[in-house]
C-alpha cells in the first residue's frame, strides 16, 4: 500500500515536471516565432523629412542568426552618415528577445557594403564593439513591436507598427521636447533607394 503511493506521488511529480517543462518550452518556441516575425519585418528603407534609416538584415553566421547593419542618414544626402550600428537579436535565457547593439571599430570599411551585403559574411566580434547598456527587449504589441532600453545609461524606445519605425532617445518619464517625443519615419517603397 504504501508502495502505491510512493508510485503515484512519483508519478504526480514527474507529470508536474513534465508539465512546467513544456511551458517553458512552449514560451521559448513563441519568443522564437516572435523574433523571426520581428525579423522578417524590420529590415528595410525607412525615411522623414530630414533622415533616412536603413536597416538591412545581414548573414554574418559569427556575430548571431538575427544581425542587422543599421544606417541613419541625412535624407538629402546618403553620403552624410549619422550613426552606423550591428544589432544582434536573440531569445535570452530569461526568454525575452533581447537585442544588442555594437558600434563598427572601421566604419568606412564596411560602408560598401550598402551595395555589396555579402561583405558583412566577413563580420567578426574583433570588428565590433559593445555599446554598454544600449540593450533593448523588444516585445510584441498590440500594433507590432516595441523594444526599449534595458538599462538608463543609453535611454531608447523603438516601435515597429506596420509600415511606420519611431524611435526615442530620451530617458524613460522625460518630458517630450517635441510632440510625442520620438522620429517617425515610414517605409520607403522597394527599390527607392537614392
Amino acid at each position: 500500500m504504501r508502495a502505491t503511493r510512493i508510485t503515484r506521488a512519483l508519478a504526480a511529480l514527474l507529470a508536474g515536471g513534465a508539465l512546467v517543462l513544456s511551458a517553458c518550452t512552449s514560451q521559448a518556441d513563441l519568443r522564437r516565432a516572435e523574433l523571426a516575425t520581428l525579423a522578417g519585418q524590420l529590415p528595410g528603407e525607412y525615411r522623414n523629412a530630414g533622415q533616412e534609416l536603413l536597416i538591412l538584415h545581414l548573414a554574418a553566421p559569427l556575430v548571431g542568426d538575427s544581425v542587422f547593419y543599421v544606417r541613419e542618414t541625412m535624407a538629402s544626402d546618403a553620403r552624410r552618415v549619422i550613426s552606423e550600428r550591428i544589432w544582434s537579436l536573440a531569445v535570452a535565457a530569461d526568454r525575452r528577445i533581447l537585442g544588442v547593439a555594437y558600434a563598427l571599430d572601421e566604419p568606412e570599411r564596411w560602408r560598401i557594403g550598402v551595395e555589396s551585403p555579402e561583405l558583412f559574411r566577413s563580420l567578426l566580434m574583433r570588428d565590433l564593439r559593445t555599446l554598454p547598456g544600449c540593450e533593448l527587449l523588444w516585445e510584441k504589441s498590440a500594433r507590432g513591436f516595441t523594444g526599449k532600453s534595458a538599462s538608463a545609461l543609453c535611454p531608447q524606445s523603438w516601435r515597429l507598427e506596420g509600415d511606420e519605425l519611431s524611435f526615442s532617445d530620451q530617458a524613460a518619464g522625460a518630458p517630450p521636447a517635441a510632440g510625442d517625443g520620438y522620429f517617425h519615419f515610414a517605409r520607403a517603397a522597394a527599390g527607392a533607394r537614392q
